[in-house]
């Protein structure tokens, strides 16, 4: 009977779901996803939906809030983030020798073929999680500039946003089964954004007028929802519906002189379902190594453009009381991390790779990241 109830949540959400795709079709194109890069998450391929069991639940599964007794807060976070690729690290150096990059004779050198896709997160971070309820508010800031080989000069493709968000929502435990929460998340976003397509010329001309260069502003209101099941106490099972309905940018108001206008825009729903895994706690945590994880997750039930893009993966575990070591895939591309968890202070190292293109090996680009924290 348990059973059939949890299968019967499961079936309503995806439907609930793929509903509220259909409600967003008419929009003209979709945005990014409103969360700062995480490097513990990323570190671990993305697979957390499952886990949700810290102040990342706000993120990725609401339901986690009522798996949270002791209560953390977030006063402050930053994270930045680089790609490390040769092309990339080559037009860097150009920069810092201080060469005219733009010069007819440089363009093809070290602007063919090349992404660059920095990002911060932070420094705005204020959030808690704990007793059923969670909160965040953040900012981020992410730009991606992606080059191509042209009839003359390279085509350049140039987004960039920056994030200023409200998340916040309730979970709790089915009183007639304790071994399922739900949760629900109401969220609200001020993005500004600036997109351009062109050569490379004109990208950069383009950026090198402020005044004209096109940037606008909105504002979007979602919602997540979230379920998770834990069968048995070193399992746990989770699945959520991320931008409920969609979270629309219906007017985008243009801050400069442009004559560029944006048109209406949505962050798309999906359904990420994710199994969790604690093999210590059965077989017995030791001094060297405990809070073992293992993750598994596909990332978006209504995407059936890529299988093998939709799959994470990830592992972790503590050591030597304050480290923290994780791996993990993504989409079949590696990630590696490393975290410091001090009294007060969380340092984390993340090595993950993101798919720019339409399908897995199209345009990877590898990126570090640091991330420094202060929680208790």
């Amino acid at each position: 009977m348990i059973k059939f109830k949890l299968s019967q949540s499961v079936v309503v959400l995806i439907v609930i779901l793929s509903i509220a795709t259909a409600s967003v079709f008419g929009a003209d194109n979709s945005e990014p996803q409103a969360m700062p890069q995480i490097p513990m998450v990323r570190a671990m391929g993305g697979a957390f939906t499952a886990v949700s069991n810290d102040e990342y639940s706000v993120f990725y599964n609401p339901a986690g809030y009522s798996l949270i007794d002791k209560e953390i807060i977030t006063a402050f976070s930053l994270g930045i983030k680089s790609n490390i690729d040769d092309s990339a690290i080559k037009l860097y150096n150009a920069i810092i020798a201080g060469k005219d990059i733009t010069s007819a004779s440089n363009i093809t050198t070290y602007l063919t073929n090349v992404a660059v896709a920095p990002g911060v997160a932070g420094p705005i971070y204020f959030g808690r999680v704990g007793n059923n309820f969670g909160f965040a508010f953040y900012d981020n800031t992410s730009v991606t500039l992606s080059t191509k080989q042209g009839a003359i000069f390279p085509t350049a493709n140039l987004l960039a946003y920056g994030d200023v968000g409200f998340v916040g929502g309730y979970a709790f435990k089915l009183p007639f089964y304790k071994k399922i929460s739900l949760g629900l998340n109401l969220k609200t976003l001020l993005r500004i954004k600036s997109q351009l397509d062109g050569t490379v010329i004109s990208v950069i001309d383009s950026v090198s007028n402020l005044s004209s260069f096109p940037v606008a502003k909105s504002i979007g209101f979602g919602a997540d929802i979230g379920i998770l099941y834990k069968p048995i106490y070193w399992m746990s099972i989770g699945v959520a519906g991320k931008d409920f309905f969609g979270t629309h940018f219906s007017n985008w108001e243009i801050l400069t002189k442009s004559t560029e206008s944006f048109p209406t825009s949505y962050i798309k729903p999906r359904i990420p379902i994710g199994i969790a895994v604690y093999p210590l706690a059965t077989f017995g945590e030791t001094s060297l190594i405990y809070s073992m994880l293992f993750s598994l997750e596909y990332s978006d039930l209504l995407d059936y453009s890529s299988f093998l893009s939709n799959i994470k993966m990830g592992v972790s575990f503590n050591t030597l009381k304050i480290i923290t070591i994780r791996g993990g895939f993504n989409g079949g591309y590696p990630s590696l991390g490393i975290g410091f968890k001090l009294k007060f202070f969380n340092i984390n190292l993340a090595y993950f790779v993101d798919e720019l293109g339409a399908y897995p090996g199209a345009n990877p680009v590898q990126n570090l990241m640091f991330e420094l924290g202060i929680k208790w």
